[in-house]
C-alpha cells in the first residue's frame, strides 16, 4: 500500500465508513420484512438514501428488534448528513447489544464527521478494547488522540505496533508526529531515520519541518515542508503546519493560502482553523476570523489557545468586559501564556484601569526574560 492511501486513512476515514457501513445480513424468517429490507438494501446500493430509510421505517414498525435494520438504516441516515438521527439508532442497537462492533465504528464515525473528536474518540476506544485488531478503530483512535493533543496517549497506542509492523509508513508517521510535538525530539529523530530508510522521503520531510518548527527555525522548516509537499501534497497535517511555519516566518498571505488548502481537505483540522483565524484577526480581517475561531473552539473546547483567540477577538470588536473576564481567567490558569497576559494589559488600559495594565506589562516583560534565558519554548496550553 502507497503512502499516501495508508495515510489518507487517518483523517476522513471514507472508506472505512463505506467498509463497515455496508447492509448486514438480516436473519428473519417473515417474508414481508425480508422483502422491506431486501428493498431498503437496494435502495441503499443504488444511492437513494430517502427512499432506503423510508423503507427501513416502515420494516422497524414491523420488527423493530431488527439490529441489522437500524444499522444500516443509521448508515442510510449518515449519508444525508443526519447524525443525530443516525446515532439514535446506533445507541438503539447498542442498548440490547452493547459488543456490536459495527454500531460502535459507526457511532463513533458519526461524532468524528460532526468534528467530536473526544465523544468519538470514547467509541473507538471502547471498540479498540473489544477488538484490538480492528484497524479501522486503531487508526481512528490515534487520529483522535492526535487531533485532541493526547500526544502519550497516542505514542502509548502506536509505540508497540510500531515495533510489531516496523514497515508501517502510516504507524511511523503517526508516532514520529506524536513524538515530535511532544518534545521527544531525539526519539523522532529516530523514527525519522527508519522512515528515511525505508524509502519515504516525504513523510520524513514532514517530521524533520515538524521538528525545526518546534525548535522555532520557521524559515527553515517552512522549505522543508513545501519540498515534502511538492513529493506528496495528499500528508495529512503537512499544509496546516506548512501555513504555520509560514506564519512564523511573517509570509501571512502564503500562510493562509496554505491553510485554506489544508481546510479544503479537512474541515476539522483544529489547528488550521485556530492559526488561520488568528492570522486574520491579526491582518485585522474580524468578520473572516470569527467563524474559524469559533469552530476551532468546538473541537477543542479547553484549548487555551482556541479560548484566547476567541477574548483577543472580543477585545477587537470593542467587548472589553468579555474580553477581560475571559482573559482573567486564563491567565490565572496559564500563568506562562504571554499573549494572554499582554492582551491583557492592552484591555485593562483601554478600560483605563492603569495599575492593572501596568501590572501585566510587567509579567509579560519577566516572561519574555525567563524565555529569551530558557530558549525556544512549547506552547501553551492543549
Amino acid at each position: 500500500m502507497q503512502v499516501t492511501q495508508q495515510s489518507r486513512a487517518l483523517i476522513a476515514m471514507a472508506a472505512i465508513a463505506v467498509a463497515f457501513l455496508g447492509p448486514v445480513h438480516l436473519n428473519c424468517q417473515e417474508a414481508s420484512p425480508q422483502a422491506l429490507y431486501d428493498q431498503a438494501g437496494q435502495a441503499l446500493d443504488a444511492g437513494n438514501t430517502a427512499q432506503a430509510i423510508k423503507l427501513y421505517e416502515e420494516l422497524l414498525q414491523k420488527a423493530p428488534d431488527s439490529i441489522a435494520a437500524r444499522i444500516n438504516m443509521g448508515a442510510a441516515l449518515a449519508q444525508q448528513g443526519r447524525y443525530h438521527e443516525a446515532m439514535q439508532q446506533y445507541r438503539k442497537v447498542l442498548s440490547s447489544d452493547p459488543r456490536n462492533e459495527t454500531a460502535l465504528l459507526n457511532l463513533g464515525l458519526a461524532f468524528y464527521k460532526q468534528g467530536d473528536f473526544t465523544k468519538a474518540r470514547d467509541e473507538f476506544d471502547e471498540l479498540h478494547k473489544l477488538r484490538p485488531a480492528n484497524q479501522q478503530a486503531f487508526y481512528l483512535l490515534a487520529d483522535c488522540d492526535l487531533r485532541l493533543g493526547r500526544l502519550k496517549d497516542a505514542i502509548a497506542l502506536v509505540e508497540p505496533a510500531c515495533e510489531a509492523h516496523p514497515d508501517d509508513p502510516a504507524l511511523e508517521y503517526i508516532l514520529g508526529t506524536a513524538l515530535i510535538q511532544d518534545g521527544q525530539t531525539q526519539k523522532g529523530a529516530v523514527v525519522i531515520d527508519r522512515i528515511m530508510r525505508n524509502g519515504n522521503p516525504a513523510v520524513a520531510n514532514v517530521l524533520v519541518g515538524a521538528a525545526q518548527f518546534a525548535a522555532g527555525n520557521y524559515k527553515t522548516a517552512a522549505a522543508t515542508l513545501k519540498k515534502a509537499l511538492d513529493m506528496n501534497p495528499d500528508l495529512p497535517g503537512a499544509w496546516t503546519l506548512y501555513g504555520r511555519a509560514l506564519i512564523g516566518d511573517g509570509a501571512n498571505e502564503e500562510a493562509k493560502a496554505a491553510l485554506r488548502h489544508a481546510l479544503e481537505a479537512d474541515p476539522n483540522d483544529f489547528n488550521a482553523c485556530l492559526r488561520l483565524g488568528g492570522v486574520l484577526r491579526h491582518d485585522g480581517d474580524l468578520a473572516g476570523a470569527e467563524p474559524y475561531l469559533k469552530h476551532a473552539l468546538t473541537l477543542r473546547p479547553d484549548s487555551a489557545a482556541a479560548q484566547f483567540q476567541i477574548f483577543a477577538l472580543d477585545a477587537a470588536t470593542g467587548h472589553l468586559e468579555e474580553a477581560k473576564a475571559g482573559l482573567e481567567k486564563l491567565v490565572k490558569q496559564w500563568p506562562d501564556f504571554v499573549e494572554a497576559h499582554l492582551q491583557l494589559a492592552l484591555v485593562y488600559a483601554r478600560l483605563h484601569q492603569t495599575q492593572d495594565s501596568e501590572r501585566e506589562r510587567q509579567i509579560v516583560v519577566e516572561l519574555n526574560e525567563k524565555a529569551r534565558t530558557k530558549g525556544p519554548q512549547p506552547e501553551v496550553g492543549p
